[in-house]
């Protein structure tokens, strides 16, 4: 197979970006220095030339610096995410890497403990910093590394530590939480381990608590 040039390369992997996810530059710059063999300091450049010409062709657009997203013609013009969208899955996602997860009471939300719906959404996150101001998302330091492997479980754990101060109006909480668990495949074992190792004795307690009732 011919090989690809590093434009014909860098289009290629935006069209196996969804649409309405945000990627950053450097992500695609990494993938470029991979393929070919050549340096970061070259690669970036030539993604960030190759990045504009999609964006001037209306197949991309700016976000912020080093960040873009896809986007949709319809009917209607162009369909973009909502800026909260793209913070989020700046906070969650590197590429193919998890580093981030929503929690809190906006995944309390989502899971159907509470009817209430927060202002802002919620997200855990190994990109933390201190002191970021954010018009939609409050970012969370996570108790651990996010990756792929455990992100589900810290999801679980930390809706079961904040259980105790939160509204609860579902008829059966624990019927919700088993449901989670289930449906993410979460090991007991492993589920365990990490509130032992991670959490309060509180939320171990909490967690047994929810292991026994079925």
């Amino acid at each position: 197979m011919e090989h690809l040039t590093y434009g014909e390369f860098i289009t290629s992997k935006i069209a196996d970006i969804p649409y309405g996810q945000a990627f950053q530059t450097d992500v695609i710059a990494e993938a470029m220095t991979e393929e070919y063999k050549v340096s970061i300091h070259k690669a970036k450049p030539i993604t960030n030339v190759a990045l504009k010409r999609l964006a001037d062709k209306g197949l991309i657009e700016r976000f912020q610096k080093g960040v873009y997203y896809r986007v949709r013609q319809t009917v209607f013009g162009t369909a973009r995410p909502s800026e909260e969208l793209i913070e989020a899955q700046l906070l969650t996602r590197r590429g193919d890497e998890i580093i981030g997860y929503e929690t809190g009471f906006s995944l309390m939300n989502k899971i159907g403990l509470t009817t209430l719906v927060p202002a802002k959404r919620e997200i855990a996150t190994n990109a933390y910093r201190k002191n970021v101001g954010d018009r939609f998302i409050i970012v969370r330091k996570p108790v651990v590394t996010v990756n792929a492997g455990n992100f589900r479980y810290l999801q679980f754990l930390d809706v079961i530590r904040a259980l105790p101060e939160a509204h609860v109006d579902a008829e059966n909480p624990r019927a919700l939480l088993h449901a989670f668990a289930e449906r993410n495949e979460l090991d007991t074992v492993k589920t365990l381990t990490y509130a032992r190792r991670h959490y309060p004795q509180k939320t171990l307690l909490g967690l047994v608590d929810v292991l026994v009732e079925r």
